[in-house]
């Protein structure tokens, strides 16, 4: 059950953290067109080929941190390294694919990619598993 709620709380805090970041990042690299309606699918295609190097970067990094606190949260309360890595996969997915649908330059889709498995795998190393369990054999403390 910890394991669950590991999961469920890193992939809530990864993505809040990575909004957060992305927003900040975004937001002092690249300016919105004047007029973009955000329900416009080909407007907004067009305004993420027009981001300059600096804001996919940004993002990367968004998604660098989101993975890593994610990560982090989920080991946190599972204290197992792979429910860090589930939440690592699933963001990393989620972001891969994404770049994959969107008219990115190759770097700026395989940094998206690697950035959060970097992010998780970082958040993975932050905090220690659990210790293992104590044998039930009290001869074997002596």
């Amino acid at each position: 059950m910890r394991a669950v709620a590991g999961i469920i709380c890193g992939l809530v805090a990864g993505l809040v953290v990575t909004i957060l970041v992305g927003i900040i990042g975004v937001g002092a690299t690249f300016t919105v067109p004047a007029g973009m309606d955000p329900a416009n699918t080909r407007q907004v295609l067009e305004a993420f080929a027009g981001m300059p190097p600096g804001s996919q970067v940004a993002l990367a990094i968004a998604w660098l941190a989101g993975a890593l606190v994610g990560a982090l949260v989920a080991k946190m309360i599972a204290r197992k390294a792979w429910a860090a890595w589930v939440v690592t996969i699933l963001m990393t997915l989620y972001f891969g694919l994404s770049s994959l649908t969107l008219p990115l330059p190759i770097w700026a889709k395989a940094l998206w990619i690697v950035a959060p498995l970097l992010g998780g795998f970082i958040g993975d190393r932050l905090v220690r598993a659990a210790p293992p369990a104590a044998t039930a054999d009290p001869a074997a403390e002596i």
